[in-house]
């Protein structure tokens, strides 16, 4: 009986001595509760305070799981792009749906969704999705005065609904716009559900947030999969995504179409990615304009100068290179996506340590943003500093839209929304943030403005001529 036990000491402690015996690295001992709970109360002030105390790359215990949170720009490219094959994408996405996505799939099967869901993005399709946002952002203003007082981000986020739900499911369907914040709101939930162990068994308890997830869910469902049949009917041509999504072929005719679950799925990961993000992202640069008037000056004339009161095109944002530099800068300083998941798929290194199979790793994308070695005067908002090039930089020092094989593949959309909104309504209105203190922020998922922006509008004597629809 003792020599069983013995053994079976002995080859427990040999099964441990290789994770006992690497280097990984530095970081807060403590309990995985204390490390979760001070994720979730101030995750920028958690992740940056660690970031000050022990460098680029910070390793900590979370419950059940080791987490291994890195800032350096370098570090990131390793993780995110040179070897980007040592890991998948983290639990939260792949909580989101079953099936596989661009934003959750691996390998064969992520390069087979690419390759299907990339054209919905590119020059033809945009040029559809553009004029719907012009129109979005004309109806927004309809009812705003001179004088009044108005939340900008709660009205970037009814405006950005509005584009999402008319542009993934057309103009003709009835789809709740508000679904999709109260879908997003409930990833919120999701993303603590990561962090807990016995994950799984709390999702089937009968919790309000499990009930309201699953009303939500079934709403969506039943607009998609009605979309999906009709989008199947080729006697009627449909350019919302679900249909193009429905309808995507790969022209070599070697990856399969995709089916109706898949499709569900892909429309889901898009709304995820692309709406609360375009609409922090509008509000952040109405913020930063704001904030300096010198700036917000010269894009007003540049504007004018390019459009001549007309409303603007898809064709327009090459000529609006100031505009575009403003919105680059604001990313900089605000990207909505701060911080984006991984796990360790195969024991690796990165910057000298071992990260151990499992590991889920963390690149915080806004950290190589702040650094004075590639931004000078980083904390300021200059966007002049986008007009002079970007060779004296690394690639992976600007990360709005993160990098690698998994970059963001509606980082045109969303480009498009947010400057044709800038443009749209900075051609009428000056927007003025009422209160000089620095605006709170809410960090658990997205770089987002916790109790709004409340701002008071100006209407510019220079108005173009034309209307919006």
């Amino acid at each position: 009986m003792f020599d069983s036990v013995a053994s079976l000491i002995i080859r427990f402690w040999k099964k441990q001595m290789p994770a006992m015996t690497k280097k990984l690295p530095p970081g807060p001992k403590g309990t995985g509760v204390l490390n979760v709970l001070r994720r979730v109360r101030d995750p920028l002030g958690f992740l940056f305070s660690l970031h000050e105390q022990y460098g680029g790359i910070v390793c900590f215990p979370t419950f059940f799981r080791r987490t291994c949170v890195v800032f350096d720009a370098d570090l990131i490219n390793e993780v995110l792009s040179a070897q980007h094959s040592s890991f998948e994408k983290g639990p939260f996405a792949k909580s989101l749906v079953e099936n596989p996505t661009t934003g959750t799939a691996e390998g064969k099967e992520h390069q087979r969704m690419r390759k299907l869901v990339r054209p919905l993005y590119l020059r033809n399709a945009l040029e559809g999705y553009g004029k719907i946002m012009v129109e979005a952002a004309g109806r927004l203003q309809e009812h705003w005065r001179d004088g009044d007082t108005v939340d900008i981000a709660t009205n970037m986020h009814v405006m950005s609904q509005n584009v999402v739900s008319r542009t993934f499911f057309g103009q003709d369907t009835t789809f709740d716009p508000k679904l999709v914040e109260e879908m997003v709101r409930s990833g919120g939930w999701l993303l603590i559900l990561t962090m807990l162990p016995f994950r799984k068994l709390i999702e089937h308890l009968p919790l309000p947030h499990n009930r309201r997830l699953e009303e939500q869910y079934a709403a969506f469902d039943q607009v998609v999969y009605d979309l999906i049949k009709r989008a199947r009917n080729q006697d009627e041509e449909r350019t919302d995504l679900v249909s193009l999504l429905t309808n995507a072929r790969d022209e070599e005719g070697i990856e399969q179409p995709l089916n109706d679950r898949e499709i569900r799925d892909e429309t889901l990961i898009q709304l995820f990615a692309g709406y609360e993000t375009v609409a922090n992202s509008m509000a952040w640069c109405f913020y930063h304009l704001s904030r300096n008037p010198a700036a917000r000056e010269r894009m007003e004339q540049e504007i004018d100068e390019v459009l001549g009161g007309r409303l603007p095109t898809p064709a327009d944002h090459s000529k609006l290179v100031y505009t575009r530099a403003v919105f680059d800068e604001s990313l900089r300083l605000n990207p909505p996506l701060y911080v984006v998941g991984r796990r360790a798929v195969e024991d690796c290194v990165i910057g000298g340590y071992d990260i151990p199979k499992g590991t889920v790793v963390q690149p915080v994308l806004l950290a190589p943003h702040l650094k004075e070695k590639y931004y000078p005067q980083a904390d300021e908002f200059k966007p002049e500093r986008w007009l002079q090039g970007v060779k004296a930089r690394p690639k992976n020092a600007y990360l709005p839209f993160s990098s690698g094989p998994r970059a963001c593949i509606g980082s045109n959309y969303a480009r498009l929304e947010a400057i044709t909104t800038l443009v749209t309504v900075s051609q009428r209105w000056r927007l003025e943030v009422i209160s000089d203190d620095p605006p709170e922020v809410s960090a658990l998922i997205l770089y987002r403005f916790k109790h709004g922006l409340p701002v008071r509008l100006h209407k510019r004597k220079s108005a173009p001529l034309e209307t919006s629809a």
